[in-house]
């Protein structure tokens, strides 16, 4: 019995294995022939990149590599980009696929992974639309999807944030109210409330 009981403390525990992050190829197998339309610079939030490019994926669900891809070169790439986000540093935009209201991440996953870390909401990205049939294009989604203005204005906080103008965290939510108020009322009731 004593014997048994040792046995089992020298095995290893086993861990969970890491999930794999969704490759947009498995998703859509039409993004291969899809028409690609550049769409530039934009903030996009964290909460909406699904996936990646890479076909197969060669990354864990929380954007990482794979653990047996982490070697040297990658830890000290790791190191860096963490040391740069911590310092609030301006990173290069990370390249994203855009596929209706879903991200996939072509270029910069460890940004993305320290951004998600970090507790970021959005990272700046250089987003490109690929047009699949059957799949609402960005254009063609309903008017309450329409988050630019507050996407903005959370991304000069942190900017400003950066610069040291500001504390780490930002509040956005008193502002977003206050451009919404604005838009649903007239400016007499704005001028009717301000007296």
């Amino acid at each position: 019995m004593l014997r048994g009981r040792l046995f089992r403390h020298r095995l290893p525990r086993l861990r969970r294995a890491p999930s794999v992050l969704p490759s947009l190829y498995d998703i859509h197998p039409a993004a291969a022939t899809a028409l690609r339309h550049p769409r530039g610079l934009q903030i996009v939030p964290i909460e909406r990149i699904v996936g990646t490019t890479r076909h197969p994926s060669q990354n864990t669900d929380d954007f990482l590599p794979l653990p047996g891809l982490r070697g040297r070169n990658w830890q000290g790439r790791w190191q860096r980009i963490q040391r740069a986000t911590n310092d609030l540093s301006v990173l290069p935009a990370v390249e994203l696929v855009q596929v209706g209201e879903q991200f996939y991440v072509a270029d910069g996953h460890n940004r993305v992974a320290a951004a998600r870390e970090a507790g970021a909401v959005a990272v700046d990205a250089d987003v490109t639309e690929l047009v699949i049939p059957g799949v609402a294009r960005a254009e063609e989604l309903p008017a309450e999807h329409d988050d630019a203005a507050i996407l903005l204005l959370g991304a000069d906080e942190l900017r400003q944030a950066a610069a040291g103008r500001q504390s780490r965290t930002a509040e956005h939510r008193p502002v977003v109210d206050e451009l919404r108020r604005e838009q649903l009322t007239s400016p007499d009731e704005r001028a009717a409330e301000a007296e």
